[in-house]
């Protein structure tokens, strides 16, 4: 069985370099519900950041919607 977990990485085009990864704990049955809190998510990290700090360093985010495998009740 294959779930799929949400990760985002927050850059900045001026410094030329991403901050660690951001995992979340939650887990998604399809790609189109991780995709969809992907954005979201994005949406609310932009608006924390504001728009001072993302116009002045060039803060972009992406994310990725990652499977993972799982076993008998386990993520792996």
């Amino acid at each position: 069985m294959m779930e799929y977990a949400l990760v985002l990485l927050i850059c900045s085009s001026v410094a030329g370099n991403c901050l660690p990864p951001v995992s979340y704990d939650e887990r998604f049955e399809d790609a189109y519900g991780c995709m969809v809190t992907g954005y979201q998510r994005s949406l609310e990290t932009t608006k924390t950041i504001g728009q001072d700090e993302v116009n002045l360093h060039g803060i972009y985010i992406k994310f990725g919607c990652n499977k993972v495998k799982i076993e008998k009740g386990i993520s792996t």
